[in-house]
């Protein structure tokens, strides 16, 4: 763990910055590991979604949590955790107000709640002018949760073991995902214990170095695979019927990103995904859509030295 000289951010009132989701362009399932856990592997970029976590310094030790959606302010949320996981393993005492705009939805397979700890992590460093490097982040990160240290890395990819290790890799395309929201989310844990070794077997892996070489759209959307969306659709029917009736009426091929309930599907031109994203809306199906870029990384973290 690098840990750099102190400079004048420790000074600032207050810092902010968007937390950015993700999608999975691969997702191979190992098996089950000894520790309960499963072995994974996946290719993971950023994609223009974000919440907006801002933290400002509070005279009282510990931290407050301020969101729109009430149910989100437990002491349970992956900031607060991230927070103070930070502090136990710095001995930080300096208290924070937070305030998290939430805009990724909750269960949808895009990495929300692990990209706002990851962020949190980062505003948290800067504050208090720990000076930890990435790798320092990502150490108490992995204690959070499995995904917490892939925010760190974005805007592309590799995680291995339970999602912890990471490995950055860069992609040759750029472009546009539809993202298809089929109703509410699902639970990741429900999505791991409907995994069958089945599934894997049925679904091609092992992608990775064709997914970085490809430089469209159609040549990358040939290669994206998810071996958890078979559980997804027995955890949760209703996205299965979704994905069937968008596939029935001709509107390209959609994956489920993750273990949730986003489905997407990848553009070379923007129009083009408004369009078909149009259409969808059209259908009167149970969905809502939106058009975002990709890849992309982390988000600046903005300084204030004003409350």
């Amino acid at each position: 763990m690098t840990v750099a000289k102190s400079d004048r951010s420790i000074q600032a009132a207050s810092a902010r910055a968007d937390a950015y989701a993700k999608i999975n362009l691969t997702l191979d399932v190992i098996g089950l590991r000894d520790d309960g856990f499963h072995e994974i592997r996946s290719l993971v970029i950023g994609i223009d979604v974000k919440d907006e976590v801002r933290c400002t310094r509070r005279s009282e030790p510990g931290f407050t949590l301020d969101c729109a959606d009430s149910a989100l302010c437990g002491d349970d949320n992956l900031i607060l955790r991230a927070g103070t996981a930070l502090a136990d393993h710095t001995g930080t005492r300096t208290g924070l107000k937070i305030e998290l705009l939430k805009r990724t939805p909750l269960g949808a397979g895009l990495g929300g709640g692990s990209s706002d700890a990851a962020t949190m992590l980062r505003l948290c460093n800067r504050l208090w002018g720990l000076g930890l490097d990435d790798a320092g982040l990502a150490e108490v990160g992995s204690s959070i949760g499995s995904d917490v240290p892939l925010f760190l890395s974005l805007p592309s990819a590799v995680i291995t073991g339970r999602g912890e290790q990471v490995e950055l890799v860069s992609l040759s395309w750029s472009g546009w995902v539809l993202l298809v929201f089929a109703g509410g989310g699902v639970s990741t844990a429900d999505v791991y214990r409907e995994w069958r070794t089945v599934d894997s077997s049925q679904v091609p892996g092992g992608m990775d170095a064709a997914i970085l070489r490809a430089t469209t759209a159609d040549e990358l959307s040939k290669l994206v695979s998810n071996q958890l969306q078979p559980a997804v659709f027995r955890v949760s029917p209703s996205i299965a019927r979704t994905h069937q009736q968008l596939q029935r009426l001709g509107f390209g091929p959609m994956t489920v990103s993750g273990a949730g309930s986003t489905m997407y599907r990848l553009f070379d031109d923007k129009n083009d995904a408004c369009h078909i994203a149009a259409e969808i809306e059209h259908q009167g199906l149970d969905v809502a859509t939106q058009v975002v870029a990709a890849p992309v990384g982390q988000g600046p973290i903005m300084m204030s030295e004003e409350d």
